[in-house]
């Protein structure tokens, strides 16, 4: 999977490459006309899919994003704070 923990670059990259994808993604649906009618766009076939399958893409990245570097731990962790040398 991308590193997105360790280089800011190439997060932000990735970032920015999700927006404009969702933003093109956005204007197609708009020029095919998915959002003129009144109904719910839940209502339509498949709507209730679509929401679910870009809602746990989107809580997985967020989990990565925030979650990674808060539980990560280096390597030698356990070995850096180890104060039984004798054993």
């Amino acid at each position: 999977m991308i590193d997105l923990v360790g280089d800011r670059a190439k997060r932000f990259k990735v970032i920015f490459l999700a927006a404009a994808l969702a933003l093109v993604v956005f204007a197609v649906t708009f020029a095919l006309g998915g959002y003129s009618e009144p109904e719910h766009l839940l209502q339509k076939p498949g709507g209730m899919i679509a929401f679910a399958f870009v809602g746990c893409w989107i809580l997985i990245i967020l989990a990565k994003l925030i979650m990674t570097p808060l539980l990560q731990r280096d390597e030698d962790y356990y070995e850096k704070g180890c104060d039984d040398s004798d054993v």
